[in-house]
């Protein structure tokens, strides 16, 4: 054989057993790399968005799960589905705590816990030596139901504290048939993913109708005011107060929440409470009530930034705001003629009845007190009040 074909045939041999090592590398890699895979300073989050709710997975190993609650109740160095079955409820109560959710902005939370996954392989329980692999992954899950489509979902993991500060939160956020991965840090625990999604105008403008509607249904310190004005107006004022009160609360409306003129929301909710209490004790002396509409201008003033509250805690669009608001405040002028109406009998009937006036008095006692409360709640944070 010629020098040259030695030196050839030498080459393809060193190629060739490249190659075989090569090979048997990956095929030792594809047979070992699902035990490998598992970082045991990481674990693992999945949210998933849809149109009417999200879901929530979040997986950790034993080792991990340790930090958070005792599970080996027995000490025999292995943790059991049934030891793990015990500790979920502190399980769940520390994700929710520790994992924070804004959803268009605005606060939510992981939802109700929908139970946990054992590890399909693992039998009834895991050794200790196997605590830090992915043999011992667990997942929880959470679900939150949803009105609609979220234009943005927020989450932030404020667990690294608990873990140390080596622990990393590989995530994927998944909406319409795609996926994001996100990697979360002590340097970087959250992450806002947006959807790209819009809600329909109309559908918007409904949801913002509903809302004025629900408020002063469920604004017990407007509906007092209402109450404490109604019962001793004729209809003819009536008429006047309730359309004083409808212009005045719409300018401050829009002046507020368009954030051209803004309040502490303090002030505004305890200047609500004095409202109730003005009128009601009003109601024990006055007997022409003639003026009653410029009063209930100047109060409306007061109630309208009360309502700009609870636009900005919703949430306003960037889009369509001003007919949004404008849908807001048809909303609350409906829930409002709603109660106007109902009462209205009752105050006429109370203004023909020979004991209607000791009524009246009573009610605007009982409304005065329940203002008098809402104003010390209110101006000095202390929360006693039931509603």
């Amino acid at each position: 054989m010629s020098r040259e074909k030695a030196q050839k045939a030498q080459t393809f041999s060193i190629e060739h057993l490249m190659w075989k090592f090569l090979c048997a590398f990956c095929v030792f890699s594809r047979l070992t790399l699902p035990a490998l895979a598992h970082n045991p300073d990481t674990s693992y989050a999945r949210i998933g968005i849809s149109s009417n709710q999200l879901s929530f997975r979040l997986t950790y190993d034993l080792f991990t799960l340790l930090k958070i609650a005792r599970l080996n109740d027995n000490g025999d160095r292995q943790i059991s589905r049934e030891e793990l079955e015990r500790h979920a409820p502190e399980i769940f109560d520390f994700l929710r705590q520790a994992v924070a959710i804004e959803i268009n902005g605005h606060e939510g939370s992981l939802g109700a816990p929908a139970g946990f996954v054992w590890p399909p392989d693992a039998g009834a329980a895991i050794h200790e030596q196997d605590f830090h692999s992915a043999a011992a992954l667990v997942h929880f899950r959470f679900t939150q139901p949803l009105d609609d489509t979220p234009e943005n979902v927020a989450i932030t993991f404020n667990f690294f504290g608990d873990f140390g500060e080596r622990h990393s939160v590989l995530g994927v956020f998944e909406f319409g048939g795609k996926e994001e991965e996100v990697l979360f840090s002590r340097f970087e625990p959250d992450f806002d993913y947006y959807t790209g999604y819009e809600t329909p105008l109309p559908k918007r403008l409904w949801k913002f109708l509903k809302l004025g509607v629900g408020h002063i249904f469920l604004g017990y310190d407007h509906i007092c005011f209402l109450v404490a004005l109604i019962v001793v107006s004729r209809f003819r004022e009536l008429v006047k107060i309730v359309t004083a009160f409808t212009v005045a609360h719409s300018i401050t409306l829009i002046l507020a929440a368009l954030e051209w003129v803004t309040l502490p929301t303090r002030l505004v909710e305890s200047g609500i409470a004095l409202t109730i209490v003005y009128v009601a004790l009003e109601n024990l002396w006055v007997k022409d009530t003639r003026h009653r509409w410029l009063l209930t201008f100047g109060f409306g003033l007061i109630h309208g930034f009360g309502f700009a509250n609870v636009l900005r805690e919703t949430g306003l669009p960037t889009t369509g705001l001003v007919r949004c608001l404008l849908s807001f405040n048809v909303g609350v002028e409906l829930g409002q003629l709603a109660i106007v109406l109902a009462l209205l009998p009752l105050a006429l009937w109370l203004g023909k009845w020979r004991h209607g006036r000791k009524v009246v008095v009573a009610l605007s006692l009982v409304l005065a007190l329940f203002g008098a409360a809402w104003f010390v709640e209110r101006a000095f944070a202390l929360g006693f009040m039931p509603f």
